[in-house]
C-alpha cells in the first residue's frame, strides 16, 4: 500500500492550472457560520409522529405457566435506546465463557414490523447491533411466526449473524431456549463426517447448494439436496464451512481456510435443537465490554411486541422472579413521540464539534433511500462547471460517529439534474450517475469502508473499497485527488488518516466522462439503513468564488409517519 504526507497532498492545491476560461479555485470552509449550502430533502421530519410507550420489565404475571412473576411486556423497536437488563458486576470479553437459558413467549399481529433482542451486552456503546453483545433477535412476522436470529458484535463494532431456521409463533405459546458461548472450542478439534464434501469447493470461491449437489452427483449419482443439506449443516455447526447468506432454502458456503485458528462456539438451543457457528478469525481478540444479560430494543424504526420471559439462569445462577429483581432499566417504561423513521435524512450544516477544532460542521444522519423514494437528496454548493478533463481535490477532517446495517453515505462533486432524476431498477440508482468523491459503505464482518467512486453512469461505476473503519467518534484527515493526466486515462486518489490507495479510470469512464456543477453531500438511492458522519475544515476545487454562489436558508420537510417506518421496500 502507498503512504504518503497529507500535508504533501495539500500543498498542491494551490498549484491547479488553468482550464478554459476561468481559473480552477481552491475554497476553504470551517464552517464556523453557517455556508447557506442548497439543500434538497436533507432534513425530514414528520407532521403526525406517532406516541409510543416502552413498557417492560418485571411483572407479577404468570404468561409462562411457570410460577408468578416474569421478565415482559411491550417493547418497541426505536432509535430511541431501551432495557432491562442485570448488571454482571464484571466486564466480559470473547474469551470468556457465558451462557443463559429460560422460556419465552410472544405476542404480536400478523404483518407488522418488530424486534427486540435477548442475551449478553454492553450498556455503554447501544446502537444497531449493540456494541460488545452476544444475543437472540426476534423479527418480523410470517405466517404467524417470527424468525429468530443469533448475532454477536465486539467492542470494535465488527460481528456477524446466524440465521438459522428457527421461528416462534406468536401466538403467547411458551418455547424454550439456551444460549452458550464457549470460548475455547476450536474449529481445529472437529473432523468432517463425510471425506469428499470438503473436496467439492475449489479454492475460496463461495457456492450455492445445488452448485454443491452437482458435484457431488457425479461422484455419487444417489446423494439428495435433503441429505446434502444435513451434511452442510453438521459442517456448519462445527465451523468447517461458512454460511454466510441464508434466505428461505437459499444458501451460499465457503470452506473455512486455517481451521485451527478459528475459536469460540457459539451455540442457541430451542425448543431442543441446535446450531452453532464460531466467531470469524481474529474477533475473539478484539476488544468487547459484555456488562449486562438481559433485553434490549431493536435500535430501528418501528413496531412494538409483547413477550413474556421465565425460568431465567444466567452463567449457571437461577434468578428469582417471584419479586422483583431491580434490575436496571433504561426507557423502558417511557412514552415519547417516536420522529425517527426510514428516509428521516437529518444532515446539513450543523452547529455541533464532533470533526473539526471548533464549533459548527456539516454532517449528520444519512438514510439509504430506494431509488423510487422521493425523498432522497443532496446538500451541496455551486462550483460551476468542472469535468473529468479538469484536475480535482478536496481536503477535509471527517468523524464518523454511528452507523447500522448497509449504511452509506457520500461526499463529492455530482450533477444536480442527474442525482434527481428518475431512476427504473433496484440497483441503479448507487452509485449516482455522474458522480466523483468518496464513499462510507457497510461491511458488516469487518466494519465499514472509506471507497474511491467514480461513476460517469452507474453502469461503468467503480466502488474501490480502502481501509476498514468503524463509527469510533475519532477525526481522522482526508484528500481525495483526481488527476486527469495519471494513468490510461486518469487516475483518483485517497488518503485517509495515514493509508492511501489509487484507481485508474477506464477508457470508456473518459470518453462518457461527466459533468459536474454541485460539491457536497448525498445520500445513496440504495436501500440500507443509516450512517451518521460529520466533516469540517473543508479545502475543494471549484470554478465559482464563494461570493458569487446564491445562499439558501435550511429548511426542513415534513411527511406524514409512513407505514411501520418505512414507506418504501
Amino acid at each position: 500500500m502507498i503512504r504518503t504526507s497529507i500535508a504533501v497532498v495539500l500543498s498542491s492545491m494551490m498549484l491547479l492550472p488553468l482550464y478554459g476560461q476561468k481559473r480552477i479555485l481552491t475554497l476553504e470552509e470551517d464552517f464556523n457560520m453557517n455556508p447557506g449550502w442548497e439543500g434538497v430533502n436533507n432534513r425530514v421530519d414528520c407532521d403526525d409522529c406517532p406516541k409510543i410507550t416502552q413498557d417492560f420489565g418485571w411483572m407479577p404475571t404468570n404468561n409462562n405457566g411457570d410460577g408468578n412473576g416474569e421478565i415482559g411486556g411491550t417493547i418497541w423497536r426505536s432509535t430511541t435506546p431501551a432495557y432491562y437488563a442485570m448488571p454482571l458486576g464484571q466486564s466480559l470479553s470473547f474469551k470468556e465463557a457465558h451462557s443463559a437459558s429460560g422460556n419465552i413467549s410472544i405476542r404480536a399481529p400478523e404483518g407488522e414490523s418488530f424486534g427486540f433482542y435477548f442475551g449478553f451486552f454492553g450498556a455503554e456503546r447501544q446502537g444497531w447491533r449493540v456494541w460488545s453483545s452476544n444475543g437472540v433477535r426476534i423479527a418480523d412476522i410470517i405466517d404467524g411466526k417470527a424468525r429468530l436470529h443469533q448475532d454477536y458484535k465486539t467492542g470494535a463494532a465488527k460481528g456477524a449473524i446466524l440465521n438459522p431456521h428457527f421461528t416462534i409463533p406468536a401466538d403467547g405459546s411458551v418455547h424454550t431456549w439456551e444460549l452458550k458461548y464457549e470460548p475455547d472450542i476450536s474449529v481445529g478439534d472437529y473432523e468432517w463426517a463425510n471425506e469428499l464434501l470438503p473436496t467439492l469447493f475449489q479454492g475460496n470461491e463461495s457456492i450455492r447448494t445445488d452448485t454443491v449437489l452437482v458435484r457431488y452427483k457425479k461422484i455419487d449419482p444417489d446423494m439428495t439436496k435433503e441429505k446434502l443439506l444435513d451434511m452442510l449443516m453438521d459442517a456448519r455447526d462445527k465451523g468447517l464451512v461458512d454460511e454466510w447468506y441464508r434466505k428461505s432454502q437459499y444458501h451460499i458456503w465457503n470452506k473455512e481456510k486455517d481451521p485451527e485458528t478459528i475459536k469460540g462456539k457459539i451455540t442457541l438451543t430451542f425448543d431442543g435443537e441446535a446450531v452453532s457457528y464460531f466467531l470469524i478469525p481474529g474477533h475473539q481478540e478484539e476488544p468487547a465490554a459484555i456488562n449486562r444479560f438481559g433485553i434490549w430494543n431493536m435500535q430501528i424504526y418501528t413496531g412494538s411486541m409483547e413477550f413474556s420471559m421465565s425460568n431465567l439462569v444466567v452463567n449457571g445462577h437461577k434468578v428469582d422472579l417471584t419479586s422483583d429483581p431491580y434490575w436496571e432499566g433504561l426507557n423502558n417504561r417511557e412514552s415519547f413521540l417516536e420522529r425517527d423513521f426510514h428516509s428521516r435524512h437529518n444532515y446539513g450544516y450543523t452547529q455541533t464539534n464532533w470533526a473539526g477544532q471548533s464549533f459548527g460542521e456539516i454532517g449528520g444522519r444519512f438514510y439509504g433511500t430506494e431509488v423510487a423514494d422521493p425523498l432522497q437528496g443532496f446538500y451541496a454548493t455551486d462550483i460551476g462547471k468542472l469535468t473529468l478533463n479538469d484536475p480535482i481535490i478536496f481536503s477535509g477532517k471527517l468523524c464518523f460517529v454511528e452507523g447500522a446495517v448497509d449504511g452509506r453515505m457520500l461526499l463529492g462533486y455530482f450533477n444536480k439534474k442527474e442525482k434527481m432524476a428518475d431512476i427504473e431498477g433496484e440497483y441503479k440508482g448507487n452509485p449516482p450517475h455522474q458522480f466523483l468523491g468518496f464513499e462510507v459503505l457497510d461491511q458488516t464482518r469487518y466494519g465499514y469502508n472509506m471507497g474511491l467512486v467514480c461513476s460517469p453512469s452507474q453502469d461503468i461505476s467503480f466502488e474501490v473499497r480502502g481501509p476498514i473503519m468503524i463509527p469510533d467518534r475519532i477525526q481522522r484527515p482526508f484528500v481525495f485527488e483526481y488527476d486527469p493526466d495519471a494513468g490510461v486515462a486518469g487516475r483518483l486518489t485517497m488518503t485517509f488518516s495515514d493509508e492511501t490507495w489509487s484507481q485508474d479510470l477506464t477508457k470508456e469512464q473518459r470518453k462518457v466522462g461527466s459533468k459536474f456543477d454541485r460539491f457536497g453531500l448525498l445520500n445513496p438511492r440504495k436501500g440500507g439503513k443509516y450512517v451518521d458522519v460529520y466533516i469540517d475544515d473543508l479545502k475543494y476545487s471549484s470554478r465559482r468564488a464563494k461570493n458569487k454562489v446564491k445562499k439558501h436558508e435550511q429548511k426542513t420537510v415534513f411527511v406524514p409517519y409512513p407505514p411501520e417506518g418505512r414507506l418504501y421496500k
